[in-house]
Order: structure tokens, then sequence, then C-alpha cells
């Protein structure tokens, strides 16, 4: 409809030519070789027009609403004055009278499209979609050859709250057409949307037969039945699809294991198709998702040792692709093979370093592994890849706290600290890390303001901080606070060293 709406907001000059001016008065003196005289009334209008017009090219708005105010009382039978109007109304969002206007100049001239189309146009604007409807109708049954008017008429029933209408708006285009992907796509939404998982499928098939040779119909229709659960539909789509084509990787692997497409004949069978490199990649990591998503909630060893089988298969085909790194360092992370993970997120950040789960990943596992050296250049790393990323703020600070470097961590902490609007967990685990630079600079009374001004903001649910601030009292020698504080702590995470500071009673 962009097309349309160009239309209507620029053929101003063409249309005060057609409307105000024609040729054989305003082009020429002459007609049919014979001198002729414009009279002066008719300059005096056009001109009074062309000027109106003008002004409102120049976005001159308000002087363009009053010279066309004029030029409508003045002659109130020209329907193009009335549009002029409209649309300098429209320019200074007066949409109510912009809709009056347009309607004058309907009335006026029925026949010119353009006028509807625009007042169809401001209806919309302003929530009036029943009368938006209503002419979109009425121009199609002008006009019943118009493909845009369908589309748009589609449109407006939905927006309306009207998916039958929409529907048969969309039956009467295809009708036109016949069976395209647009009108296959647009219906297929609307039966989602009604709950008719039936007929949604039915016009990806309706799709895919009309077009047999594109093999990409066929493929939806086959993962649209994979997604609603229909197995015996989605296996016939798949067959369908190796007659035409024995090599489409999407039917391959997910015909996978024939029979038994499950278990171990699955894997088996994935493992032949992950060993071939003409199989995309995003056709194998699509197939290992569901596997991945197993291995994390299951200890299977058996389904552990075929998926980094698999991992392997996929380093050594596409080993070029950081989705190849990410996936194994996800697998060999599920696997508890932290060390592997690691090397393959390293990986996967040299070949794609705009990703920054994966830089998560790292900086977690090499955390946990108390590489902290690498962790501290990691995170300045992901700082200057993702300046608006605040954990990597936090992670750049928890390193540089234990390499001594306090100052510097506060002074990224607080940075980061800056963007966790929304995200509480992580703003109190930034402020916790705050509170132990000023600990480790031995300011323990500017950790204890630190940590007892985020207590009534939340921060006493958060064990870190309020065992931190017992820590904190203690190294002030203020004993029974302290084990307040651990007390607290303990009652959200047990643990045997606040246990064993509540026993003591100090650090």
């Amino acid at each position: 409809m962009k097309k349309l709406l160009c239309q209507i907001l620029f053929p101003a000059i063409a249309m005060v030519i057609a409307v105000l001016c024609p040729s054989a008065i305003f082009a020429q003196n002459t007609i049919g070789g014979v001198k002729t005289t414009v009279p002066e009334a008719e300059v005096k209008r056009q001109s009074q027009f062309l000027v109106a017009e003008r002004e409102r090219l120049l976005t001159h708005n308000d002087k363009a609403l009053e010279l066309y105010k004029k030029f409508t009382y003045d002659h109130p039978e020209v329907d193009a004055g009335w549009y002029g109007l409209a649309r300098a109304n429209t320019s200074l969002k007066d949409f109510s009278n912009a809709i009056e206007s347009i309607g004058r100049a309907v009335i006026l001239a029925p026949d010119n499209q353009w006028y509807s189309i625009y007042q169809a146009y401001l209806f919309e604007k302003v929530g009036r979609l029943t009368e938006a409807v209503g002419v979109y109708e009425a121009l199609i049954k002008r006009s019943p050859q118009t493909i845009e008017f369908y589309e748009k008429l589609s449109y407006l029933c939905l927006q309306n709250e009207d998916p039958k209408r929409a529907l048969k708006t969309l039956d009467k285009w295809e009708s036109l057409v016949g069976v395209n992907e647009e009108i296959a796509f647009k219906k297929h939404v609307i039966y989602i949307g009604q709950g008719d998982l039936k007929k949604a499928a039915g016009e990806y098939k309706k799709l895919s037969d009309a077009y047999p040779n594109e093999l990409k119909y066929r493929r939806e229709l086959a993962q649209y039945y994979d997604e609603i659960g229909d197995k015996v539909n989605a296996k016939a789509a798949y067959l369908e699809i190796l007659l035409r084509d024995p090599n489409d990787p999407t039917a391959r692997i997910a015909m996978a294991g024939g029979q038994n497409n499950s278990g171990e004949a699955k894997l088996a069978a994935l493992s032949l198709l992950f060993d071939d490199p003409k199989v995309p990649l995003d056709e194998k990591v699509k197939a290992i998702l569901p596997y991945l998503q197993k291995m994390s909630a299951e200890k299977d060893e058996a389904l552990t040792k075929s998926l980094l089988e698999l991992a392997a298969l996929l380093e050594k085909h596409h080993p070029e692709e950081a989705k190849t790194w990410s996936l194994s360092g996800d697998l060999f992370y599920q696997a508890n093979q932290p060390i592997e993970a690691l090397k393959r997120y390293r990986q996967c950040i040299k070949l794609n370093p705009t990703v920054f789960a994966v830089w998560d990943n790292t900086l977690t596992l090499l955390a946990t592994q108390g590489n902290y050296d690498e962790m501290l250049v990691t995170a300045e790393k992901a700082m200057d890849a993702f300046p608006n990323q605040p954990k990597a703020y936090f992670y750049y600070g928890a390193a540089a706290n234990i390499k001594g470097r306090q100052d510097d961590a506060i002074a990224q902490l607080e940075q980061g600290l800056l963007m966790t609007a929304g995200n509480t967990s992580l703003r109190f685990d930034i402020i916790d890390q705050i509170g132990l630079a000023y600990l480790g600079k031995k300011d323990f009374a500017g950790a204890i303001t630190r940590y007892e001004q985020s207590l009534l903001k939340g921060g006493d649910q958060h064990p870190g901080i309020l065992e931190h601030l017992g820590d904190a009292y203690s190294l002030q020698g203020q004993g029974s606070q302290a084990v307040e504080y651990w007390k607290k702590a303990n009652s959200i995470r047990r643990s045997p060293g606040l246990e064993q500071k509540i026993s003591a009673g100090k650090l």
C-alpha cells in the first residue's frame, strides 16, 4: 500500500491541472488555431489554488490551511480544493476537520479513487476501522481487478478484529490471482489465531501442491506438522520431499532412523548425516538442539557420548563457522567438561565476537576455574565489544578485586551499575562487588555505608551483601552486628563458612 499512499500524497500539481485547469485554457491561448482569451475569474481561481498548494508543498501548513479555507469558501464546488484542505489539516494533525474535508471531496467526485483511498487512510489513522473497511469494500466493487485493494482490506479487517471478513477478502483475492505464497501465509496465520490448526496446515498444503517443484513450501508444511505434533502427516510430507530430492538435507535429517526415528537409531542416522559436509550446518544445529535440552535435563552417559561425537563431526566439517564452536562448547559444558567447553568458546569468539552469550559463558567458566588473569583480560575485551552490557563490567570488577586492583574495580563496577535498570539480581551482585572493593581497600566504613544503602531497596534479600556487611562490621570490631547479618545471610543461603563465622562470632 506504500505505492497507493505515495500516489495520494504527491499528485498535487497533476490534480490541479486536471481538475482546475483544462489544457485548452491553462496551458495555451489558442484552441484549434483560434486565439482564445482566458476569463479573468478563471485565472484568479487557478492562481488562488496554486498558491495554496505551493504553501502546502513548502510545509507552510498554517498558511496553506488559511488559503485552502478561503478557496473552498469561494469555490465550494471544486473537489480538489477540499482534497487540498484535507491534506493541510492532516499536516497539522487536525484529523477531525481533515475527515470532514475529504468527505466533501468524495461527495463531489465519487469516482475519484484517490479521494476514497485518502479518506480510508484518515479513518484508519483515527481508529474508525469499520468505516475504513467500508471504503475499501466500495473501492473493490468499482475496481474488482485492483489487487492492492484486497490486500489493504484484509489488513483492515484484521485490525478491526474481524478475521472472518479478512478470510473472505483473501479468498476473493486468491480467486483473482490464484494460489500464492503471500495469500497462503496470511490465511495460515489467521487460522492459527482462530485455533483451527487443520485449516492452517491446509493452506501450506494447498501452496505446496500448487507448486510441487518449490520444495521450500513442502518443508514448511512438514515442519508445521512437526510443530503441532502431527507426526504422521509430517512424515508423509518429508517422504514427498525425498521422492523429489533424495538429498534434501532437511528431510534426510527429519527422517533419520527410518521407522525407529528416535533414540539410538536416530542418533546413529544423524551421525551419517553430520559426517556429510554437504548437509548445511543450520540443519545440523536444528537437529541437535532438542537433544541438548534433553542432555541438560538428564544424566545419560550414552546420550552424552553420542552428542559429543556429533560435535566432533561439526568441528571436522564446519571449522570456520562460529555456530559450530558455540554449539560444541554448549555440549561439552552440559557434559561437565568445562576445560573442553572453554576451548570451544574461545574459538567461537575468535570467529565471531558479536554474540555476548558466548562471552558470558566464557567468563563464567573462567571464574569457576579461578583463572582470574584471563578473566580480567577477557572481561575488558567484552566491555570494549559490548559497552552497554553491565555483566561484562561485573566480571571485570570481580576479577580486579581478586587481583588487588580495587580502585580499578570500583570505577568499572560503578559504570556497570548505571546500566542495571530492570536487572535487580545483577544490580545487587555489582553492589556486592563494590562493597568487597572497599573491604579490600580496608575502608570498612565505606563498605558498611554502601551495603546499608542497598538494604532498603532489596539488598536485605541478597546473601552476598548480608554476609559481606557482616564481614565489614566484624573487621570494625562490631561483633554483635556482624553475627546478626551473618545469620540473615545463612537463613537465605546456608553454608559451612557462614556457620563457622557465626559460631566464632568473628572472622
